[in-house]
This record gives structure tokens, sequence and C-alpha cells, in this order.
């Protein structure tokens, strides 16, 4: 399982002589991408390219080969017990433990000295990332620091007021002026009380109450800025992935429906969006708004952004993803079945928004659904420690999936992906793995998701 280096927990690289390569830093979620961005940059440079992924990941077996992986936790516990521990680990510290890596910095130094330049393709940019700083590294995405800024989503509300709509909301300093504003607003927000940090993602760092009191009985909490928004009942969650070339250049890919848990915890998406035409149009224009302010500021690359829609079809700004999101390669494979050939792609486009500071000719927006073709996923995320039983092995590419369905091969499938593997103890708040299904028609999209699911609570034994 260990590499020859001390600070690589796992590495496999094969070199080849005529083939020139680029880094893929983040989680392997995320790795599906980089074949897109090989196809971009062969394309761009008329040679061949490959990927290094450098990822923080415990799996059994990986998708292909030239992977490093780095865990420091991980790599600790297999020492302490001789188990393999699937842990998360946080975006800014991977970022650092990876520019901080002597094996990588060798390698990137051998690269950049043979290709006279390393591209970094990342999920999403960090400040952390010392190693985008290298003479001759190139970061494929949008600056790290002016990213991290963005994420912040009190900066968001003060940045966009006035050009998307916003949820009444108020900001507290400390938890007693969280507590005094709960208690203050909870008889007039009857629906509840959204909470968060500026920081938050996926259900991660918010929750939603309805007192004060059932504010102090949640977890404990920091003491760290907070904002409390009203918290709107609504059916729909439309997420919309854009590219940035600049503040007057804002690509809209398309809009998916997002399944939330629990009021605030993403678990998948789906496509097409159950929204009226209308306010799809509308969303988009609002994602477009969001993206130009991005563009104002220097923000180049992918983005994303939520919203929701209550029930009297209202609609309403949440957040934005300064960074790629989870629907970004069913985006991905959904232009590339739905767009006239040789329309760019996009990692194509985001490639062109940081080198060029535009986007590239020739692409083309989807107005709406594509007719037959319907996805689904599903993250599996466990909330307390597991064990798995067997390997539930991805059989098939993503992007296959698509095409497939598309070609009319076959009318659904669905495959497993990102499963780390047998006997391998997966930590709270770690993925098990994520169902991608893809159909010519809901029923069977979600019988599928449905079926996946199943197997992959089958695949475990809780161990707590």
């Amino acid at each position: 399982m260990f590499s020859g280096e001390d600070d690589v927990l796992f590495s496999d690289l094969d070199l080849k002589e005529d083939t020139s390569y680029f880094f893929y830093i983040g989680e392997i979620k995320a790795d599906c991408l980089n074949q897109f961005v090989a196809e971009s940059l062969g394309k761009i440079y008329g040679r061949k390219f490959e990927f290094i992924s450098i990822i923080p990941d415990i799996m059994e077996s990986y998708p292909h080969r030239n992977i490093l992986v780095i865990n420091p936790r991980a790599k600790s516990l297999y020492a302490q017990t001789s188990r393999k521990y699937s842990c998360r680990m946080a975006s800014g510290e991977f970022a650092m433990e990876v520019s901080n890596s002597p094996a990588v910095r060798s390698l990137a130094e051998m690269l950049i000295a043979k290709q006279g330049r390393l591209y970094i393709h990342v999920y999403e940019s960090m400040p952390q990332l010392g190693l985008a700083g290298m003479p001759g590294a190139v970061l494929l995405g949008p600056e790290g620091g002016l990213a991290s800024i963005w994420n912040n989503k009190l900066y968001q509300l003060q940045m966009l007021s006035g050009l998307v709509p916003l949820i009444d909301y108020r900001i507290c300093k400390n938890t007693q002026e969280l507590y005094s504003a709960v208690c203050e607003v909870a008889p007039e927000w009857t629906d509840g009380v959204f909470v968060s940090r500026p920081y938050s993602a996926a259900g991660a760092n918010s929750l939603i109450v309805r007192s004060g009191r059932e504010l102090l009985e949640k977890e404990p909490l920091c003491q760290d800025t907070y904002f409390i928004s009203r918290y709107v009942p609504h059916e729909l969650d439309p997420t919309v992935l854009g590219v940035v070339g600049n503040q007057d250049d804002v690509f809209i890919a398309a809009i998916a429906d997002q399944e939330i848990e629990n009021g605030n915890m993403f678990r998948g998406s789906a496509f097409p969006s159950r929204l009226s035409s209308r306010e799809q149009t509308e969303i988009r224009e609002h994602a477009r708004m969001v993206g130009r302010a991005l563009g104002r500021s220097g923000y180049r690359g992918i983005f994303g952004c939520d919203f929701i829609v209550d029930h009297e079809g209202r609609i309403f700004f949440v957040e934005v993803n300064a960074r790629k999101q989870g629907t970004t390669m069913e985006m991905c494979c959904t232009l590339e079945n739905a767009l006239p050939q040789g329309s760019p792609s996009l990692m194509e486009m985001e490639y062109h928004a940081v080198v060029h500071n535009r986007l590239p000719p020739g692409r083309v927006e989807i107005k709406e659904a594509i007719k037959d073709l319907y996805w689904r996923t599903y993250n599996f995320k466990v909330d307390r420690q597991v064990v798995t039983n067997y390997f539930l092995p991805m059989d098939e590419d993503e992007r296959e999936l698509f095409r497939q369905v598309r070609n009319r091969k076959v009318q659904h499938k669905m495959i497993i992906v990102e499963h780390p593997g047998h006997k391998c103890a997966i930590m709270p708040g770690t993925f098990l793995g994520r169902v991608v299904a893809v159909a010519d028609n809901l029923d069977d999209l979600n019988r599928d998701i449905s079926l996946g699911k199943f197997m992959l609570e089958e695949s475990i034994t809780i161990t707590e």
C-alpha cells in the first residue's frame, strides 16, 4: 500500500516519453473531469496529454494509473492498526500537504524542466496551494485567494445585494448575538431560522432551528461569526453551473434540481429541472448576473450558483460556489450529448477563461431540456463509522453511460463510483460512494437510484 516516499501513501507512476502531463489536485469525485481537460489541452496544443492525480482518497482500486495518494491521517491510522481508513481531509489542509510534499515538488520540477510548463487542474482553488506559485506552473482555475473570498457567504450577500433576490438575513458576530437574534426573529420567521457560518457546504456548518432553546440543544457552537436567514418553505432547489470568461462574458451550462435532505444537506442532483420555462429563464439570468459580479472582481473559471423556488414561484438566491460543484461531470456529459459536435467543453472554456481572459468561440448554451435524456446522482455519506463488507467496482465510465443512453444502446443504466473497497473503515462524514443513473425515462431513472442506494447500504457494517 505504501510508496517509497515518506509523505506519499500510494503511488503507481508510469510516465511515457512521448506524452505531456498535467496535475490534478483534489478529491477523487472530480477525477473523472480530467479526461475532458486532457482532450482540451490536446486540442489546443496538438499533442497528447495525460494526467497525474494527487488525491486524499483511500481506495482498493483506482480508475487509472498515475495516482499519488497523500493523507497523513489515513497513513497514521494504517501504521497503528494495519487497516485502511477512508477519511476526508479539509481542502485547505490537503492543498498545503500537497504543496509541502517533497515527492510532489520534485515531480513538478522534473515535468516543468521537461515540458516548459505544468498545468494544475483543481476541483477547488485554495490559497494554501503554494505549488501553483512555482515558476512554470499554471493553475487551471480561479486564483485561490479570490475564490476563498467569494466562498465566504457574508461576502456574497454584501457583493450581490441589489443584483439578485436575497432572503432576509442578519449577521451575528458571536454566539451571544446569534442566540439573541434567533430569539428575536423566531416569532416572525415561523417556518424556521437558517443558521450558518460564513464557510459551509453540503450541510456542514449550518442548521435550521425554530427557537433559541432549540439552538442551545444543537451541537456546541464555535465562537465565530454567523449569519441567520429566514427559512423559506419550497419544493425545488435548482443549481446552475457556469463559466466566467470576464465581466462581460459568462456561459451558463444548464440547470439541475438538487436533492436536499433535512432542509440543508445536499445529497445529489437531477436533470432536467422540474422548473417551468419562465423560472428557468429567470434563474439563468440571475446566475449570469452573479457570474458578471465574479468577473468584475477578477474571478475566472467555473462557478456554481444555488437558488430556491417557493410555493408561489418566487425565486431566491442561496449561495455561490466559487469552484466546481457536484454536477460538473454530469453537466460536461450533458453538453457533450446536446451541443453541436466540436463545441468547446466546460474544461476548454475554463482554460481559455484563465489563460486568455475570455471564453472560446463556438460555444452554445442549452435553452431547453434534451429530449429523452434524464440523469440523477446520489452521494452516500456515512454519519457514523462503518466497515465495508465487499467491493463495489465501477464497471463502466460515466461518460460512456451517457453515450449509451443517448445513442439508444440501452434505455437506462446505473453505476456506483468511488467505492473504497472491502474491509475498509469509513470515518463519519466520509463518502461511501456515489450513484449515477442515466435513462430515457423517469421511472427507470428513479428505480436505478434506489437500487444503487440499496447496494451501498448492503455493502457496510456499522461498527459503533
